[in-house]
């Protein structure tokens, strides 16, 4: 079995980021809440299968229900993201889409596949499905997690699991609709060379690559709402905003690898704690 300790250079790099998201919060007035919530997704928070895994309680707790656990690592080894992010409408940020029963049990959302053709049901019914869902114990699935990530590429942080690498090698299939039979259009050559970020800081560049987002979603996961698309368009890019869940971080703070990982992004990083 894989060895999901984080380490001592993790724990350096973890005490790293917490000063400095203590500095931006207090020194821009910001909630303590808001702090709260930023630590919470940055790894160690718990064991791996726990990063990119949704507690939803907000509508569940007023019904007195169990929270509403979904687990991205399933699902995004079967879909890749644009078909609930795009063809199913859930937003990309946190909290935004809202969704209620009515919604779902009507074939919206979670209901299109939890229909009891492609995934367990959510509609009423001699056999009720609701822990499935609404979780009061999460042993079952932390088993069925350490089974999934044994067979996957490893990676130090998230949720233990090299998405990137396992897409490359065929590890996983993941479907680009519903239906299995949408068109992706090629991506124009000129967006398959890095496109090279400067930083400000004393760190080396980013490339970043359209082609390995790409392969997840389309443009307009992340054009305009999240990315202004015009050259030099996007204000206030800095890693205290991605740290609170903006840009980048929309993403990578919360599912995609974290951004702990700092040479995941920044590769020829030097002076770093990370090995």
């Amino acid at each position: 079995m894989k060895d999901y300790r984080f380490g001592k250079n993790g724990i350096m790099a973890l005490s790293l980021v917490i000063t400095v998201l203590v500095r931006v919060c207090f020194s821009h007035a910001a909630d303590r809440s808001e702090l709260v919530n930023v630590i919470k997704t940055i790894p160690p928070n718990g064991p791996f299968w726990k990063y990119g895994t949704l507690e939803m309680r907000r509508k569940t707790k007023k019904a007195g229900m169990a929270a509403a656990v979904f687990p991205h690592w399933s699902h995004r080894a079967r879909y890749t993201c644009r078909v609930c992010h795009e063809e199913l409408g859930f937003s990309m940020r946190a909290g935004d889409t809202g969704i209620s029963r009515a919604q779902y049990v009507s074939g919206k959302y979670c209901g299109a596949c939890h229909n009891g053709v492609t995934a367990f049901t959510v509609q009423e019914g001699a056999v009720r499905h609701c822990d499935r869902c609404h979780m009061k114990d999460t042993a079952a699935l932390e088993k069925q997690f350490d089974a999934f990530a044994e067979k996957m590429p490893f990676a130090k942080f998230g949720n233990g699991i090299d998405w990137a690498a396992a897409l490359r090698a065929d590890g996983i299939r993941p479907q680009n609709a519903l239906s299995g039979e949408k068109e992706i259009l090629p991506l124009p050559e000129k967006l398959k060379v890095p496109m090279k970020l400067g930083t400000a800081a004393p760190r080396s560049d980013v490339a970043f690559s359209h082609e390995e987002h790409y392969l997840e979603l389309d443009c307009s996961a992340c054009h305009p709402d999240i990315f202004n698309i015009k050259m030099k368009g996007t204000k206030a890019f800095t890693m205290e905003n991605n740290i609170f869940g903006n840009y980048c971080g929309v993403c990578h703070m919360r599912v995609a690898f974290p951004m702990n990982d700092c040479k995941r992004c920044h590769a020829q990083m030097s002076g770093s704690i990370l090995p």
